[in-house]
């Protein structure tokens, strides 16, 4: 019971975490990124936490290729959002 309260309280720091990264929020709030948060074959993908068929779709590629996420997503600091237990 302890340990399910505990990893909701870590998400939910983790989320306060990446809010309070700007470049992560330009990302999240990009209106490509946004359609695909409303596309449901890619949530029904998220959903399934299956990151190679994720990362496979061409929702994900072809969002990848545009070159304004992809600045975006180069402005991520690991660092920044993970903490100390980044790679």
């Amino acid at each position: 019971m302890f340990e399910n309260l505990k990893q909701t309280m870590q998400q939910f720091q983790m989320m306060q975490r990446l809010m309070k990264h700007e470049p992560f929020r330009a990302l999240l709030s990009h209106p490509k990124v946004q359609a695909l948060f409303r596309d449901p074959e890619f949530l029904a993908l998220a959903q399934s936490r299956d990151m190679a068929k994720l990362t496979a779709s061409p929702q994900f590629a072809s969002l990848l290729q545009d070159p304004e996420v992809a600045s975006l997503m180069g402005q991520l600091n690991p660092q920044t959002l993970f903490g100390e237990h980044a790679a």
